[in-house]
């Protein structure tokens, strides 16, 4: 039984001998209830009851004392039974993540490997941020499958976008004519995001609505009639921070997103504010009658200054709902920030530099941010974006830490709490890239520090396994074809030709042959499409391989998986 997993656990030494149950009979000390949870989510036809101490196959304990270190657990499979012990309840809903990819249904009984796992994240904060908005549409039984998939990785939070410039996909009862995606004006139903809501916190996961409530607010601009006087849709990007009205109007929709979303954070985004230098696209502030007023009237001589007016009026609005703030980095600079700003904000950090605006800014650290009093997720673009060509891969990734690029001092280490990989509009290579991707990134966030990732053989076959949760054969490696453990980052691209063109083209064909069967009999539709997306990396693979080598046959010595 192959016992690899994917984030690596902290230490694991696991049998290929197995303990095999008809079902999970759960006796728990403590709070137990977001192991059984999660495990129910997990397998939904698994049985998984509570019992007394003389009949549970399953002892979860739940107690401060186990470790000092947050979401720990320990885990032991013996002939009997399985023992967990959690430091907390997010302790034990990892155990229940790293038994759903242990566990195997073997001739209807379920089975896992003898031995034990001690696990625990260094990152406290471990996030997806996918986009839904007026920009790109994500059905929702694809969120569904993402939401899944970070679960089985261990992630902990998913940053939902759903508010852009060019419109919402939330039906929020403020403004309904407010444009959701698309010509077909797309957007989701209140019941349906709270149906999204109660599946990613049965696995422990929450959602963290983000909204665009400043910045990147044409159609929000259009449904509250919030823009400044003058402003065209040519140039119309930010709203008029110089109206009472304005405040007004994002407090009404911040007001039903609070009440939608139990996450104790709203993402108010809140970036590029000014993009002149590269665009049509800024604030019309300089020409606003009212912006101009409120410019005298508190002595502000810069876009920056009528900027962080904006933010304080916003996060105060957020805090009297009972929420956290998180904003972009881009428009702070650290260290001439004013007192009067609050520090209660989470700065999501993604860039050093702003050469967008007239207004340039340089220095920008996570560093900087820490020191300056604020919580920062570092999320810096080059590492952890994936939308584009020139963005994270897997060469990259596997010596990025969410501490050490840029570079976090030891004293500020604390104040820096984890990363978001972040998927931004819509492009073609996500069905394939997105998946892999969940489990790369919550690996490096798991285990931030010490050596890099060894990207092998046996850790493209454990990806394929989480991937297709076991449906297809333990030893295939579907990233061979692919020639890393990622695709690239392009739509017109699916493989990595040079680790390729070095593959047996047996191993390749059986690749796409065990591929073909998986389709015929996938279990699910989101299964299924992926398949297809892999079978399609397979297929181009082989014909890429026999192109260079029309008379290619299996080799006498296999080449290594370069990963």
């Amino acid at each position: 039984m192959t016992a690899s997993l994917c984030p690596r656990a902290k230490k694991s030494s696991l049998s290929d001998r197995s303990f095999r149950f008809p079902a999970l009979r759960v006796y728990t000390v403590g709070d137990g209830s977001r192991f059984s949870r999660a495990m129910k989510a997990f397998f939904p036809t698994l049985t998984v009851e509570a019992s007394d101490l003389d009949t549970a196959n399953t002892v979860v304990s739940v107690a401060s004392v186990f470790s000092s270190a947050n979401e720990y657990c320990m885990i032991r499979i013996s002939d009997s039974r399985i023992e967990i012990r959690a430091r907390d309840a997010d302790g034990a809903r990892n155990a229940a993540a790293i038994l759903a990819q242990l566990i195997r249904k073997e001739d209807g009984t379920w089975t896992l490997p003898y031995g034990t796992v001690e696990d625990w994240p260094d990152a406290p904060y471990r996030a997806m941020m996918l986009e839904s908005s007026g920009r790109s549409w994500i059905p929702m039984d694809q969120l569904l499958f993402y939401i899944r998939k970070m679960a089985l990785a261990r992630m902990n939070v998913l940053q939902f976008h759903f508010m852009e410039d060019p419109g919402c996909t939330i039906r929020l009862d403020c403004y309904p004519d407010m444009h959701g995606y698309g010509e077909e004006n797309l957007k989701y139903t209140k019941d349906e995001i709270r149906k999204m809501i109660a599946y990613a916190d049965s696995f422990g996961i929450s959602v963290t609505p983000f909204v665009e409530v400043l910045s990147h607010s044409l159609a929000f601009n259009h449904a509250a009639d919030i823009a400044c006087p003058g402003d065209t849709d040519e140039h119309m990007f930010a709203v008029c921070v110089g109206q009472e009205k304005t405040f007004e109007a994002i407090e009404r929709v911040l007001a039903e997103v609070a009440e939608l979303f139990p996450d104790p954070v709203i993402h108010i985004g809140a970036d590029e504010y000014d993009m002149s230098a590269v665009t049509p696209k800024t604030v019309h502030w300089a020409e606003c009658p009212h912006c101009r007023a409120l410019s005298e009237k508190m002595g502000y001589t810069t876009f920056r200054e009528l900027f962080l007016y904006g933010i304080s009026r916003i996060n105060r609005i957020v805090n009297k709902l009972g929420k956290v703030s998180m904003l972009w980095n881009a428009d702070l600079k650290p260290g001439e920030l004013p007192d009067s700003l609050d520090r209660n904000m989470i700065i999501h950090f993604y860039r050093t530099d702003n050469t967008l605006g007239k207004e340039k800014i340089f220095g920008l650290s996570p560093n900087g941010y820490a020191e300056d009093g604020f919580a920062v997720i570092n999320s810096y673009y080059p590492e952890t974006y994936m939308d584009i060509a020139d963005y994270m891969n897997p060469d990259r990734l596997n010596g990025w830490s969410y501490l050490t690029t840029p570079l976090v001092s030891p004293e500020n280490r604390a104040s820096v709490i984890g990363s978001a990989c972040c998927a931004w509009e819509k492009y073609d290579h996500f069905e394939r890239t997105i998946p892999p991707a969940i489990f790369l990134f919550a690996d490096r966030l798991w285990n931030a520090f010490g050596a890099p990732v060894p990207y092998d053989d046996a850790y493209g076959r454990c990806l394929t396994r989480l991937l297709f949760e076991n449906g297809l054969p333990e030893d295939l490696n579907v990233f061979t074809a692919v020639g890393k453990v990622l695709p690239p980052l392009r739509d017109d691209r699916m493989l990595h030709k040079p680790p390729v063109s070095m593959t047996d083209p047996a191993d390749l064909r059986r690749i796409e042959s065990a591929l073909t069967d998986y389709c015929e009999t996938a279990a699910d539709e989101q299964h299924l499409r992926l398949a297809r997306c892999y079978l399609q990396v397979a297929r181009e693979a082989v014909a890429y391989r026999e192109s260079i080598d029309p008379h290619a046959g299996p080799k006498k010595e296999r080449i290594a998986f370069f990963g």
